[in-house]
């Protein structure tokens, strides 16, 4: 309800101030150069902006639909750790990664990627956790499984640009978070690759050799690290 509360009030400033979405987004909120400035807060906080309303409305809906069940089996501190770090192990491999092969790299908003990371950890715990299924049926896997390809298709078609990327990361360590609590009987490869992977992305976050905006930050002078 704190996330979704935050969502909601940011969407409602956008909405008065419509020059405040990119405005936040440039000088306080959004994933950008600063980062590398100190800043490590916005790969978190970039995915509490969105788009539009309709982009807040679907990704609040699954967080209030999967939110629940985690947050009863884990406790809140847990929850709210677990989904801080979904944001940055989804929002970061997207920029990083346009950062290499975009002339002119941006960032996305939303939280999206980290409703894949909490789709993924429900479907790899659903097994161990039979009240899951409730929440993550097979209509459910049909609809995330569809829509990222969608997703897929109108960002191949430039109909409609979409961080693929965070929502393939998010569900890929969403699987990863989820085998390492649940499969006790491989459970260290499973907490070993996933927090390899884990220090592996936000390692970028020290250093970022090649990309454009990590090297526009160090040519100001103003790296943090």
């Amino acid at each position: 309800m704190i996330f979704l509360a935050v969502m909601i009030a940011l969407e409602i400033v956008f909405n008065l101030r419509p020059e405040a979405r990119n405005d936040y987004y440039d000088r306080w909120l959004g994933i950008w150069w600063p980062l590398w400035a100190g800043e490590l807060w916005r790969p978190f906080t970039s995915s509490l902006m969105h788009i539009n309303l309709i982009h807040l409305a679907f990704n609040g809906f699954w967080l209030a639909v999967f939110g629940p069940v985690l947050e009863e089996r884990f406790g809140s501190w847990r929850t709210f750790g677990l989904i801080v770090l979904l944001a940055y192990v989804s929002g970061l491999p997207g920029y990083i990664a346009d950062g290499y092969l975009g002339e002119k790299p941006h960032g996305s908003v939303g939280f999206s990627g980290v409703g894949y990371g909490l789709f993924g950890l429900i479907l790899s715990g659903r097994r161990y956790v039979p009240k899951w299924w409730a929440v993550c049926d097979q209509q459910t896997v049909n609809l995330f499984i569809g829509w990222f390809f969608f997703c897929v298709f109108l960002t191949l078609a430039d109909a409609m640009p979409v961080d693929n990327v965070a929502h393939g990361a998010g569900f890929v360590f969403g699987v990863l978070y989820g085998q390492a609590i649940f499969d006790r009987i491989h459970r260290a490869q499973w907490v070993s690759l996933a927090t390899v992977l884990t220090l592996a992305v936000l390692a970028t976050m020290v250093a970022c050799p090649g990309h454009v905006h990590y090297e526009y930050v160090r040519r100001i002078g103003r790296t943090f690290f």
